[in-house]
């Protein structure tokens, strides 16, 4: 008897081993009548790698070199304004394309590319967020945090940590990370905004939290659940056994990572709940607009995230493009020293002030502009029936993907030297020319409804630090050789960028302005 239930053991593993194999070859057959399909359709017209055509491994390859956004610029610069670049990928560096497939009435929704930045098994952010309807919905909770009214006590609070940030570089050693420095200063201001109050990252000189490394850490793994989303189905779908789901998704008991993020929100948003003083912090004006508490969690990271590192990145490539650019550096320090000199600077700049100040303004276009923070593809999906974009027709179901960075190197738009950081170009007094870049500009904060709701807050904070920093040092690159070592995972994190900072005070500073609490 024990031999005979041994046997049928064995016959039972056999025969569910097979069926596995079965399964296995069934769906690689499918999988490859899937794909020759697609070389058959009108997809197969669209030029692109070879490689690309039969497999997504291209796309992962690309991610995989720390260099991805060159990589979609070249491959759009060699296969044109519409390039395939996987079996039912094509990527775009089109900005008349682009704002056709993210008008607010366009047929295009979010593909499954978004699921890889949810951090929720059932509870999407506004980020990952794919029906449009409830897009909508979190849009209109989260949005007025940040534009409108809020942007003046959004000032009030930037202004007090740029000070505090400043006076700590006064007092640093003369050779610095000013990169490391800056991403303290945006996650201070961010965690401010959205906490009520900073984490301490400018007063300890550290990364409180780990918010900095979670944010590259989580970045650098989600690129590749970005291209294969079925890891991202997976996944959700083993989050329905309790202990699987504490286990692959954050959560507030975790000692470290995202988790670790999610209990900081979390106590604060218990904290709120409780008190009947009202804030002025993001958390509160979530829970007063009925956000559950669960969801309150994922959209606070999301803004910390967004609102710290891509501004971060933004200043540290603007800086480097002014420092070494002699020309640049020069007329920027001139215009500053005339401002503060005439009195039309107060301690620090308002933003009203720095919006007078032309050739500060043009530098900051010209930095997002050669170096935009985001190089996501956010692939959309070609709508029921197919669509005609960039001269081929697109089966539907396919996923287009926006080359940001492509998109800004146009020079029928910007110029042939388009390649080149020069702010003079937006000095000029052709209006139809300005208008144009002006158009193609704002596509790196998104269009439509998806636009990027703290685009008024990242502005102004650009324009504040640049002109702090040049108002209180004579800055120049420690490194002339190596800069800064910078590694692309969809957004850009920066190493070592070091610089030798020099006070400067000339007399010239009007009194210092009241800066609210």
């Amino acid at each position: 008897m024990w031999a005979s239930n041994v046997e049928m053991e064995f016959v039972g593993y056999c025969v569910l081993s097979y069926c596995l194999f079965a399964l296995c070859v069934l769906l690689k057959i499918h999988m490859w009548i899937h794909v020759i399909r697609l070389q058959k359709s009108s997809l197969s017209e669209v030029p692109g790698p070879r490689l690309a055509k039969w497999t997504r491994l291209w796309i992962a390859r690309a991610l995989s070199t720390g260099r991805s956004h060159e990589v979609w610029t070249e491959t759009n610069a060699k296969y044109g304004r519409l390039a395939r670049i996987g079996p039912k990928h094509v990527l775009t560096d089109d900005p008349s394309i682009t704002r056709h497939i993210l008008a607010a009435r366009s047929r295009y929704e979010r593909g499954p590319f978004f699921d890889s930045l949810r951090m929720h098994p059932t509870v999407p952010n506004i980020i990952s967020e794919r029906d449009e309807k409830k897009h909508s919905v979190i849009r209109a909770m989260v949005a007025p945090s940040f534009t409108g009214r809020s942007v003046a006590t959004i000032e009030s609070i930037m202004d007090e940590q740029i000070l505090i940030w400043v006076e700590s570089l006064r007092h640093s050693s003369r050779v610095i990370n000013i990169g490391q420095k800056i991403q303290f200063l945006t996650v201070d201001i961010i965690t401010c905004l959205c906490l009520g109050k900073a984490v301490g990252c400018i007063k300890n000189n550290c990364d409180m939290y780990g918010l900095l490394e979670t944010i590259e850490m989580g970045n650098s793994v989600a690129q590749y659940f970005s291209v294969f989303t079925e890891l991202n189905t997976l996944l959700f779908s083993l989050s329905n056994v309790p202990f699987l789901k504490r286990a692959l998704f954050p959560n507030v008991s975790d000692s470290r990572g995202v988790g670790r993020l999610m209990r900081l929100v979390h106590q604060v948003a218990e904290k709120r709940s409780l008190s009947q003083d009202g804030e002025n912090d993001l958390v509160s004006a979530l829970l007063a607009r009925g956000m559950p508490t669960e969801q309150i969690d994922s959209e606070v990271i999301v803004a910390l995230a967004g609102g710290s590192d891509t501004t971060s990145t933004s200043v540290q490539s603007t800086l480097l493009c002014i420092v070494t650019n002699p020309d640049v550096y020069a007329t920027l320090r001139s215009e500053i020293r005339a401002a503060l000199r005439d009195g039309k600077a107060s301690t620090p700049i308002r933003d009203t002030e720095a919006r007078q100040l032309v050739y500060l303004q043009a530098v900051v276009l010209e930095g997002l502009r050669k170096h935009p923070p985001l190089s996501q593809l956010r692939e959309r999906v070609v709508p029921a029936g197919g669509d005609t974009i960039g001269g081929f027709h697109l089966p539907e179901g396919t996923f287009v993907g926006l080359n940001g960075w492509g998109t800004q190197l146009n020079t029928e738009i910007y110029g042939e030297d388009a390649a080149l950081f020069r702010p003079e170009r937006w000095l000029t007094e052709d209006e139809k020319r300005l208008k144009e870049m002006h158009s193609c500009h704002s596509l790196i904060f998104g269009h439509g409804a998806t636009r990027c709701i703290g685009v008024a807050m990242a502005m102004m904070e650009i324009r504040k630090v640049l002109f702090e920093l040049l108002r209180n040092f004579d800055i120049s690159v420690a490194n002339p050789h190596r800069p800064w070592t910078s590694h692309c995972y969809g957004i850009f994190h920066q190493v070592g960028f070091r610089v030798v900072l020099r006070p400067v005070d000339d007399g010239v500073k009007p009194p210092k302005q009241k800066v609210m609490a």
